[in-house]
């Protein structure tokens, strides 16, 4: 564990590039609620999650926003947009603790805010891993640990 840390569920920017574009608000599609840290997708316009990256990935939510009760478009979202310079550190859901070997591989997506690091196959973008967090501390906080790296395109 890096010094200090704290485990979050959902992708969390570590260092941003100096190139970092500026955010955007997304309207929400109807019933969805987007949670912070969640990749966020655009279905018919709107902002969606995902469980697979894909052309259609607009970025990593900086809020939470509750649009379930309500219609496309009621709500918006702040969206921090692809930036292949930042770096995140993710939670990884599926299938197995994250280790060296990991290293350099393009993973997926196993749900909106997290990846799965026995699926290598992306469509479009993909979570380059450049690091990982497999401490005592981070197992605690989430089963097969953190991964680190950047959003990337194929």
């Amino acid at each position: 564990m890096k010094k200090g840390r704290q485990y979050y569920a959902g992708f969390r920017c570590l260092r941003q590039s100096s190139a970092t574009k500026s955010n955007i608000s997304v309207p929400v599609a109807a019933t969805t609620t987007i949670t912070r840290g969640q990749a966020v997708f655009s279905s018919s316009g709107y902002a969606a999650g995902g469980t697979a990256f894909s052309t259609l990935f607009l970025g990593i939510s900086l809020e939470t926003v509750d649009n379930s009760a309500g219609e496309a478009g009621d709500k918006y979202v702040l969206v921090a947009p692809v930036d292949t310079n930042a770096q995140y550190i993710v939670p990884v859901e599926a299938n197995a603790v994250i280790t060296q070997a990991i290293v350099g591989l393009r993973i997926d997506l196993e749900a909106a805010g997290t990846v799965d690091v026995s699926d290598t196959t992306v469509t479009g973008y993909g979570f380059l891993v450049e690091g990982f967090d497999a401490s005592t501390e981070a197992v605690a906080a989430n089963t097969f640990g953190y991964a680190i790296g950047r959003i990337v395109t194929q």
